[in-house]
């Protein structure tokens, strides 16, 4: 089924376009619009879609063979921030990870190879997007080691404004993720005492 851009429903369009759909093609339509928690969030009316709503996803640190990380500078408010999203339905938490690394980024990660480092929930994982929409995000944080030849295909998607690899003490200053980048030092630091 082709459909409009987001932004050409109403909110009783889309309402309805979302109540005719069966649940693979409400998969395949989320895939289109940012995942399911985004797609539930656009469904509710606009009295109550300010309400805070808990979303589930993964975010990854990518590491080059210089200990560099990749960030994602943002198009939708210009801050940097680690390659990752929402889950989809059904979705295990590592193909999360890899997916959404893929798609913001163009590398494809082996999800036999990524390790978790820890999930952070909590208040530090409260976000609020450009529209006034506020989550709190359960996010499971991964570890990829990459090749510099793998980074020869950097591509982003629509949210991805510019992508680029930093040393840790050359992190920029408007970044978004200070809680995940915090845990994953705190995680590096404990593995080289181990």
């Amino acid at each position: 089924m082709k459909y409009k851009s987001m932004r050409e429903y109403t909110h009783d369009e889309f309402v309805q376009l979302v109540s005719s759909l069966d649940e693979e093609e409400l998969l395949d339509f989320s895939s289109k619009y940012g995942g399911y928690p985004v797609l539930f969030r656009m469904g509710l009316d606009e009295r109550i879609c300010h309400i805070p709503f808990i979303q589930t996803g993964s975010a990854v640190i990518i590491r080059n063979e210089n200990g560099e990380i990749l960030l994602q500078e943002r198009t939708d408010r210009n801050v940097w921030g680690l390659p990752g999203g929402c889950q989809d339905l059904g979705e295990d938490l590592r193909e999360t990870a890899v997916r959404e690394a893929y798609e913001e980024t163009g590398i494809k990660l082996d999800i036999n190879k990524i390790q978790l480092i820890d999930t952070l929930s909590g208040k530090s994982r409260k976000n609020s997007y450009p529209n006034g929409d506020i989550v709190y995000n359960n996010t499971s944080l991964f570890l990829a080691n990459i090749s510099l030849e793998d980074t020869s295909s950097l591509k982003g998607d629509s949210e991805t404004k510019k992508l680029q690899f930093f040393s840790l003490d050359s992190l920029p200053n408007n970044l978004m993720d200070n809680d995940l980048i915090q845990v994953y030092l705190d995680f590096i630091k404990n593995d080289r005492i181990k």
